[in-house]
């Protein structure tokens, strides 16, 4: 609990710090306030579910994969093909309402098509009677009909396990009453975790108003293709958001969520949202979830602190020869920052760093004279500090007297917004610090429209960072639900949005997705500091976190 209280703490300042800083100098409120247009009145969606095989039939069907993550081969002609590259909706639609393209017509799979008692009839005189389970595994297996007539010379063959041939039939059976939930002729249901009391609610207020206030003008438009966008919020505090992400997913029956704040929780809500097959885009956090296998669900638009730290290793190599350098990892220790410095450790290992050291400290028992001599008599010449401000001035201060200058990497959101006063001028060249963007992100237009957006709802100002990113959050879902098209569904929203590609909201960098990529932004500004000058940031270089 106590991790969890100390990860929301260094994500409320993340988004109230510098980055918000940053934003707010390019985001010049408006001076009127008040509360968003409203959004039209709520419907709750039909439940519906599926059973674990008709998943894993789905993911067959839609996406040519099995949840044991074998590889099944499609063969076309005599050439051997991933499954995944020849899935069957491609051709027969994701509702296998089957489609004619290009002079092929591929039929209707859905169960109760395929078992129609009298049969089918196609084109050449080609006749056979209904399908039965049997006979449909040998048209897929063999490419022969129930009659033993050999099928289009376009339909591939599959070789798949029993137990994936089952998932497949099982799936059949319900695909043509399969609809994904919070989908309506009329409306989007969108839910968004923004805790409405504790230390958050300040900024989740500001959040909220800016979604609102945004899906207002979207329907106001005529919607997405005339379905109205329905915004649920759910109250509690930050220790709610679990239950509030299950409620959203299970109770409400969301089509997806946008925005919010998951610190502390954000592997189980990214669990959630795998397990409910409910897309996510932009949760604001400090830690995206990366593991293996990918989440494809989820869509993060900036580098968290472990992304930002991996660029901060990448700029350092770059700089100088790692063989030829030795390299320490200070570290307050929190459960936050242990898992930031394993990143950097990795990251170190994979440049071959020759020399890398890791010092874990306790807050009330940091003695920087005493790691600034101990560090300087190692050798250290690089050095990547996890600390407070005030820990990372005091050894600033330290390592200037002592005449020690290594270059110190510092992650930009846990420092304070007081960096320039803490960088001793012989320092500035040796002082780098990471951040997920900087002031020339934001455009003029993405100025204007933030703030003219403010001003006609009417809306309080302030956490600009934390507003910006909800802006940019709704943007993208937005931009993906209308290229997904009228025939909307989830999968072919997580499709689209994986084609996303510099895309530009006007407030962060381009935000680009990939079947192997879930964070829009993948990487960290690079910047210096002129405390002389007063001037942050002094020099500014985007570096990729990969």
């Amino acid at each position: 609990m106590k991790g969890m209280i100390a990860t929301r703490k260094l994500f409320l300042f993340g988004l109230c710090g510098v980055a918000g800083v940053i934003i707010l100098s390019a985001l010049s409120p408006p001076s009127s306030w008040a509360s968003p247009g409203q959004l039209p009145s709520q419907t709750k969606p039909e439940p519906r579910g599926l059973s674990a095989a008709e998943k894993r039939g789905k993911a067959f069907y839609l996406r040519g994969q099995t949840s044991s993550g074998r590889e099944i081969t499609a063969l076309v002609g005599e050439i051997d093909v991933p499954a995944s590259s020849m899935p069957c909706g491609g051709c027969h639609g994701a509702r296998g309402e089957g489609k004619t393209e290009g002079g092929v017509t591929a039929s209707n799979l859905s169960w109760s098509f395929l078992t129609k008692p009298y049969g089918h009839s196609h084109g050449g005189g080609r006749n056979h009677p209904a399908f039965s389970e049997s006979s449909f595994v040998r048209s897929v297996t063999a490419g022969s009909d129930p009659a033993g007539n050999k099928l289009s010379v376009a339909m591939p063959t599959y070789r798949m396990s029993q137990a994936d041939m089952s998932d497949l039939i099982s799936y059949l059976k319900r695909i043509d009453t399969d609809s994904d939930p919070g989908l309506s002729d009329t409306s989007i249901v969108i839910g968004t975790l923004l805790p409405d009391r504790g230390a958050l609610a300040d900024i989740s207020q500001s959040m909220r108003d800016v979604l609102q206030a945004y899906f207002a003008e979207v329907n106001s438009r005529g919607g997405i293709y005339n379905r109205k966008i329905e915004l649920r919020v759910l109250p509690g505090e930050a220790t709610s958001t679990l239950a509030n992400m299950k409620h959203l997913i299970d109770d409400d029956q969301v089509f997806a969520v946008v925005s919010g704040l998951t610190a502390g929780v954000d592997d189980r809500v990214a669990a959630l949202s795998l397990e409910g097959e409910v897309p996510f885009v932009g949760p604001s956090t400090l830690l995206p979830q990366r593991g293996l296998p990918l989440n494809r669900y989820m869509f993060y638009l900036l580098p968290g602190l472990k992304e930002q730290a991996l660029a901060l290793v990448n700029f350092a190599a770059r700089k100088t020869d790692p063989q030829k350098q030795r390299a320490a990892i200070v570290c307050l220790d929190i459960d936050l920052n242990r898992q930031v410095a394993a990143a950097i450790e990795g990251q170190l290992q994979k440049r071959s760093w020759s020399s890398v050291s890791t010092v874990y400290y306790r807050s009330e028992n940091f003695n920087a004279a005493q790691q600034v001599a101990a560090l300087k008599q190692q050798g250290i010449d690089t050095v990547f500090l996890l600390s407070s401000s005030a820990d990372a001035g005091a050894l600033f201060k330290d390592a200037a007297a002592a005449g020690w200058t290594p270059a110190i990497y510092l992650l930009g959101s846990l420092v304070g917004r007081d960096i320039t006063e803490i960088v001793p001028p012989a320092m500035k060249d040796n002082i780098l610090l990471a951040f997920p963007t900087v002031p020339t992100d934001v455009s003029a237009a993405g100025a204007a429209e933030y703030r003219a957006l403010l001003e006609r709802h009417k809306l309080r100002p302030g956490h600009a960072a934390a507003q910006a990113s909800a802006f940019a959050a709704a943007k993208v879902l937005v931009h993906g639900l209308e290229l997904a098209g009228k025939d909307l569904s989830r999968e072919r929203l997580v499709t689209v949005l994986e084609g996303l590609y510099e895309f530009d909201t006007g407030l962060m960098p381009r935000i680009t997705f990939g079947p192997n990529r879930r964070i829009g932004a993948l990487g960290a500004y690079i910047v210096t500091v002129d405390p002389e000058k007063k001037l942050f940031p002094a020099s500014v270089e985007w570096i990729p976190a990969e």
